[in-house]
C-alpha cells in the first residue's frame, strides 16, 4: 500500500504515470482533483490553498484540508507531510516534472525530504521517473525506449557501480558540477546500481 500524490502539473494521463492499487491512498494537491475525476479516480483527500479551485467544485464526500496561500510549504510538500503523519513508507508523486522550472526543482527537493523521513518516494509523469538513492544497492528494471541518467544530489557521490548498462561504471564518482552520468542505457533485463557514499538522483526519461 502506498500514497499517490497527484499534482496539478500533468502532461499525460494519471493512469499512464502510476499503477493505483485498491488500498492506495489518493491525495490531490490543489486543483489536480479535477483531472483525477476526469479519469474516474476518486481522491481520498484534497490538500492545498485552492487559489485556482472553487469550493463548489470539490467532491462532496472527500476530505479537504485548506491552507492559506501565504505559507512555507508547497502544496506537494503539504501532501507529503500528511502521508508522513499517516505512517506511509512509500509514495508516488504524479506529475510535477514539467511546467515551471522552480516547481520542478522544488518537487525534486521534496524527494529528499521524504527520503530523510524514511519514506521511499518517486516522481513520475509518464515520460519521466525520478527518485533518490542513498548508499546501498538497487536493481532497476529495463523500460524500452527510456534512458537512464545518474546525477550527484549533493557535492559528490562516490563508489558508484553500474552493471547491465551500455556504459558500465566501476567505482567512479560523480559531482554536482558536471553531468557525466547523463543518458546511459539499460541493456540487460535489469540494471544493478550501487553507491558507497553520497546521494544519487536517478532519472529514467522517455526517448523522443
Amino acid at each position: 500500500m502506498k500514497a499517490v500524490i497527484i499534482t496539478p502539473c500533468l502532461t499525460s494521463q494519471i493512469k499512464e504515470a502510476v499503477d493505483i492499487g485498491k488500498e492506495d491512498l489518493i491525495i490531490c494537491a490543489d486543483n489536480s482533483f479535477s483531472k483525477a475525476l476526469a479519469e474516474n479516480i476518486k481522491p481520498d483527500l484534497i490538500i492545498g490553498d485552492f487559489d485556482t479551485g472553487k469550493a463548489e467544485e470539490f467532491p462532496s464526500d472527500t476530505d479537504i484540508i485548506k491552507f492559506p496561500s501565504e505559507k512555507d510549504d508547497t502544496d506537494t510538500m503539504l501532501c507529503i507531510k500528511e502521508t508522513e503523519k499517516r505512517g506511509f513508507s512509500e509514495i508516488t508523486i504524479v506529475g510535477g516534472l514539467s511546467g515551471r522550472l522552480d516547481h520542478t526543482y522544488a518537487n525534486i527537493q521534496s524527494l529528499a525530504y521524504a527520503e530523510s523521513r524514511g519514506i521511499k518516494a518517486v516522481i513520475s509523469d509518464g515520460d519521466n521517473e525520478a527518485f533518490l538513492m542513498n548508499p546501498g544497492e538497487i536493481s532497476i528494471t529495463k523500460k524500452e525506449g527510456y534512458s537512464l541518467s545518474l546525477f550527484s544530489y549533493g557535492e559528490k557521490a562516490e563508489g558508484i557501480y553500474a552493471e547491465g548498462v551500455k556504459y558500465p561504471i566501476c567505482g567512479s564518482s560523480l559531482t554536482d558540477s558536471f553531468p557525466l552520468g547523463v543518458s546511459n542505457e539499460i541493456t540487460a533485463d535489469k540494471a544493478r546500481i550501487s553507491l558507497s557514499k553520497g546521494t544519487l538522483l536517478i532519472i529514467l526519461s522517455k526517448l523522443n
